[in-house]
């Protein structure tokens, strides 16, 4: 068997699109009046109107030419999810901390978030407080975060350093509080809009009127050679698969509109969606990559008879079998050694400067960088392979190179 595994986002999809969606999402959150209702200066912002220009102007303004961004990529902030919801502690701390200063110390603010209705009174609690700025936020982040805390290690921290100006009950800091999931409903409905989001959710968005980003997503290089190379996969003998943190519908939906998804055999496209239904089949073990679940349906098939043994990463390539995996993260990597696969880094994602390209050079793992080559470790390849779609279909059938890994 010989077979190639691609992740999709910062891969094969770019991911603008999740971007502007979070920042759409915490727009709304503090400015729209079924939320926060503070003051803005955006009063023409209709969420079922918005325009390319707001979209771009809101960006700009939630992560800062995308500073704010950077600096979460960088401390391996785990999802888009999570960036979001730093992004709102980081503003509703700045608040505290001016409110504090304001009254002296003598009283300090209570944040109290577990329905979308207490949205309302969290606005007129914080009114004709600063919204800060997104530098503002990595300022603020940078005096107690150190460059060595990454990952789930910084809303712990976090939370220790935002009590100190606050007070009440701290738990809508936590991942996945009542509050954070609000965030999550309303990134949601702005990437989904609210057909899909009904969907998927089963219930009606709190705040609907959008159209979806989803149907806006773009490939990472042109459409067309992104299918040539997966027709040559075919051509040279390679089974490919997909293995993705999307939803299917997610995964589904901009692969058909890019002329994707019948390239793929449906049961070597592995999403979100197979690792929640096989976890809670498992006893709620958690399948998301770096555990080798997704890999190993997208290369050896979706088969719950299997799924126990993909869960441990012992279903692994025989004698004579190999399985690559093209990825832009950290838990690509892991994902693949756990289950035996070779692997390829691509560096066209966002964070193509950061903390994954540094374990990358680390780990000494061939990796791509905006159509370059780059092997880490060993002298800079110059073979014909001018491009992202020709340097993955000659290494992938290239049988020297898994014994560099």
């Amino acid at each position: 068997m010989k077979c190639v595994v691609f992740d999709v986002d910062g891969v094969l999809l770019g991911e603008e699109q999740y971007f502007n969606a979070s920042a759409l999402a915490v727009w709304e959150i503090l400015y729209s009046r079924d939320y926060m209702g503070l003051p803005t200066e955006q009063d023409d912002f209709v969420p079922s109107r918005v325009s390319a220009g707001q979209i771009a102007y809101i960006r700009n303004r939630v992560w800062g030419e995308d500073r704010l961004l950077s600096w979460l990529y960088r401390h391996n902030a785990e999802s888009m999810w999570d960036m979001s919801h730093l992004c709102m502690l980081g503003i509703l701390w700045s608040m505290a901390r001016e409110y504090k200063q304001r009254t002296g110390g003598a009283d300090r603010l209570s944040f109290s978030i577990h329905k979308p209705e207490d949205f309302r009174a969290l606005g007129m609690q914080v009114m004709g407080l600063h919204v800060p700025l997104a530098e503002q936020i990595v300022q603020l982040f940078k005096t107690v975060i150190p460059e060595q805390v990454m990952g789930n290690d910084i809303f712990d921290l976090l939370k220790k350093e935002m009590e100190k100006d606050i007070t009440g009950d701290s738990s809508f800091i936590d991942r996945f509080s009542d509050f954070y999931r609000l965030q999550i409903e309303a990134f949601e409905n702005w990437y989904l809009g609210d057909t899909l989001y009904v969907r998927q959710m089963h219930r009606l968005p709190y705040s609907g009127g959008k159209s979806g980003l989803l149907y806006r997503e773009n490939s990472l290089v042109p459409a067309q050679e992104i299918r040539e190379m997966l027709e040559r996969l075919k051509q040279n003998g390679f089974q490919i698969g997909v293995a993705t943190g999307r939803s299917r519908i997610e995964t589904e939906i901009p692969f058909r509109a890019l002329g994707w998804y019948d390239e793929f055999s449906p049961q070597h496209i592995a999403t979100a969606t197979d690792a929640e239904e096989a976890s809670a089949a498992l006893g709620g073990m958690r399948l998301y990559k770096p555990n080798p679940f997704l890999i190993s349906c997208a290369a050896f098939g979706r088969n719950p008879a299997r799924y126990g043994a993909y869960s441990r990463g012992t279903a692994r390539p025989g004698a004579g079998d190999v399985v690559w995996v093209i990825g832009d993260a950290d838990v690509d990597l892991y994902g693949a050694r756990a289950m035996g696969a070779k692997f390829i880094g691509v560096r066209t994602g966002f964070d193509s400067e950061g903390s994954t390209v540094n374990l990358f050079e680390k780990e000494k793992v061939l990796c791509i960088d905006n159509t370059e080559i780059k092997n880490y470790g060993h002298r800079k390849r110059t073979a014909d392979c001018s491009g992202l779609r020709s340097f993955i279909v000659a290494e992938c059938g290239n049988p020297s190179y898994g014994n560099r890994q």
